[in-house]
């Protein structure tokens, strides 16, 4: 990777860092990558903008980190490594070449990534070195980019060039920015969902189970409402609060599942008062926080700490089973699966779900997965 990535302690924003022992930056400026001693998180930027139709989102990586550094540390027990910025290619495909390199370098080692972008279409790269035949996507973004002008910028279509096998869920979309076409693409061909702006408000704790599988959660940074989070290209007066995006964050970092955080889509040159990047550096800053607390509490074999609850449902031969850990109040509910010969499927949910079975309906989760497989 040495040969791919200009290290943090080169990087004039990192050495002209100055904060007390209390702040994020003081911490990560003593850390260095150890072979024999992997950290449990890296940070990466992509300064890459070439394939965005706002070229300073190059600049946002160090514009975050500016802010980032100057937030308070996490306990030194949790170690985290600032790798620094991958190096821009000749051409933009060197750029993405290099990413999945990467990409693939920390997948191999399991370890947790914060990428702070650059441009939104790195998802694919990045998806591509974690070498996954099925590959669990989050996007949380206001609209789909799937733009047809082939001569559009590649962060506007990135979704079109996904890997096979990519399932793919859209949170935080907004209705008038998405067409029912856009539902029958996730649903049929990415074998996912979207999650309107407005379905989200209406349950938020809804959130957490949709990102605790996920592999990867791409944030777009224009999620946000501008007046919020200045620093977007194409601005819209509604859209996530700053606080409901850093929950998004935090519900990524305390996921069960290996998730990476991508932040993208942020340009310096649209925020005068570096108010935007202070945002994006409070986003990166709970996904952190999150991962900090995570407990290992997947349910495996036959799951004898967690509880376990039968439901028998009307229409059903057998009782829906739900299971929940009694540290974190998680749930998890079981769908049977014709080629499972000890265990059905377990996939998050919610109390809300349990609730639902007892008063004999079957949540959307159940059904939906159980028409997938």
């Amino acid at each position: 990777m040495n040969e791919l990535i200009v290290p943090a302690s080169d990087l004039e924003v990192v050495k002209q860092f100055e904060g007390s022992p209390d702040q994020f930056g003081n911490y990560l400026k003593s850390q260095v990558w150890d072979r024999n001693d992997l950290p449990r998180l890296a940070i990466l930027g992509i300064p890459e903008g070439r394939g965005s139709g706002c070229a300073q989102v190059a600049e946002a990586p160090d514009a975050i980190r500016h802010h980032l550094y100057s937030l308070m540390a996490f306990p030194a027990e949790i170690k985290i490594v600032d790798l620094g910025n991958i190096k821009q290619g000749h051409e933009v495909k060197d750029t993405y070449a290099a990413v999945k390199i990467v990409a693939e370098e920390l997948s191999a080692l399991n370890i947790h990534l914060l990428i702070l972008g650059g441009s939104q279409e790195m998802t694919v790269p990045l998806i591509a070195g974690f070498g996954r035949q099925e590959f669990k996507l989050v996007i949380v973004d206001d609209r789909i980019d799937n733009c047809v002008n082939d001569n559009g910028p590649a962060d506007e279509f990135f979704i079109n060039n996904l890997p096979l096998g990519t399932s793919v869920t859209v949170i935080a979309g907004q209705s008038y920015f998405i067409g029912q076409q856009d539902h029958d693409i996730m649903a049929e061909g990415y074998n996912g969902e979207i999650i309107t702006l407005g379905e989200l408000r209406s349950d938020f704790k809804e959130t957490e189970p949709l990102l605790r599988k996920s592999d990867l959660v791409s944030f777009d940074f224009g999620s946000v409402k501008s007046s919020e989070a200045p620093g977007q290209t194409r601005i819209s007066p509604n859209g996530l609060t700053g606080e409901e995006a850093c929950q998004i964050a935090w519900y990524s970092g305390i996921s069960t599942s290996p998730v990476w955080f991508g932040l993208f889509g942020y340009s310096p040159s649209f925020d005068p008062s570096t108010f935007g990047a202070m945002m994006a550096a409070q986003i990166g800053w709970y996904f952190i926080n999150g991962l900090s607390k995570r407990l290992d509490e997947e349910p495996v074999g036959e799951a004898t700490e967690f509880e376990h609850y039968h439901i028998p449902v009307e229409g059903l031969d057998e009782p829906i089973s739900f299971l929940q850990h009694p540290v974190s109040q998680r749930w998890w509910m079981e769908v049977p699966t014709e080629d499972c010969t000890d265990f059905p499927v377990r996939i998050p949910c919610s109390r809300k779900d349990y609730k639902k079975a007892c008063e004999n309906e079957i949540s959307d989760k159940w059904w939906k997965y159980f028409n997938k497989i």
